[in-house]
């Protein structure tokens, strides 16, 4: 659940950004993503690990946010529940002015952060202005309804070829899918609007971000594109009826193609100038 915002505070903006390669595409999108946040922001990096893997990591994440205009960056590895208590990470979540999320899976982030203090705090600290990014599959978590995986191959969405679960809740507004192929993501976003189709549907390309302002209007950023699918009008849907792997029949839908610069109302459902 979004928390609650205080009288006298705007909302942080959300930031759903695709994979983002250690290039200078990579550069280019964060650095356009910091440049809404104070000159220098205090940033903390919260990233999804397996026990196996290195906690100074190797991805250059931290790297490219330091170029990208980072002031002060705390990094951390998350790799079991109990180290979301950590003093040190809810202390330095208090001082950030932008939280980023990243992890191989969505999944992985979910089960880590679900129903903890942390994650409270997070939501808290968006309310009170904080910028929350999730990179890579960190950006499926940002929503209520989060995107956790899909079996969907191709444009043609298939019974069973989404599977949703409960996210951060930064967000109501939209189902998030940044991985893969865009038709893939297209397939899996079709599968899950048939379930719910109160959402939008955002397929996120590479290099790319969409950030979502306290008016709930989403700014493309990056060298690639936003899928926007809006099924507010969606007339017929056989999903109930299928066995698993059965494509799905899902008529009159809204489907935008958003490049940089472009901005979309996710309330009013239209583009704006």
């Amino acid at each position: 659940m979004v928390a609650r915002l205080q009288p006298d505070h705007s909302r942080g903006a959300v930031v759903a950004a695709g994979d983002v390669p250690i290039d200078p595409r990579g550069l280019q999108c964060l650095a356009a993503v910091l440049g809404i946040a104070p000159v220098h922001p205090r940033v903390l990096l919260l990233q999804a690990r397996t026990l196996d893997e290195d906690a100074a990591g190797e991805d250059g994440l931290d790297g490219l946010l330091h170029e990208g205009g980072a002031g002060e960056l705390a990094r951390y590895a998350l790799r079991g529940r109990s180290d979301t208590g950590e003093p040190r990470i809810l202390d330095a979540l208090e001082r950030a002015q932008v939280v980023v999320l990243a992890s191989d899976q969505p999944l992985r982030l979910s089960t880590l952060l679900g129903g903890t203090g942390l994650a409270r705090a997070i939501r808290r600290r968006n309310a009170e202005g904080a910028i929350v990014v999730g990179c890579g599959a960190g950006a499926a978590i940002l929503c209520e309804h989060m995107l956790a995986q899909g079996a969907s191959d191709g444009p043609t969405p298939r019974s069973g070829g989404a599977q949703l679960a409960p996210g951060l809740g930064l967000t109501n507004r939209v189902v998030i899918d940044q991985g893969g192929h865009a038709s893939d993501r297209i397939g899996r976003l079709l599968a899950a609007l048939a379930l719910n189709p109160f959402a939008l549907g955002l397929g996120i390309d590479a290099a790319t971000a969409a950030v979502i302002g306290a008016d709930n209007v989403l700014e493309v950023m990056g060298s690639g594109g936003v899928t926007v699918i809006d099924p507010a009008e969606m007339a017929d849907s056989n999903v109930l009826d299928l066995a698993p792997g059965a494509p799905i029949r899902i008529t009159n839908l809204r489907l935008h193609a958003l490049v940089a610069g472009t901005r979309y109302d996710l309330d009013f459902r239209r583009t704006v100038a």
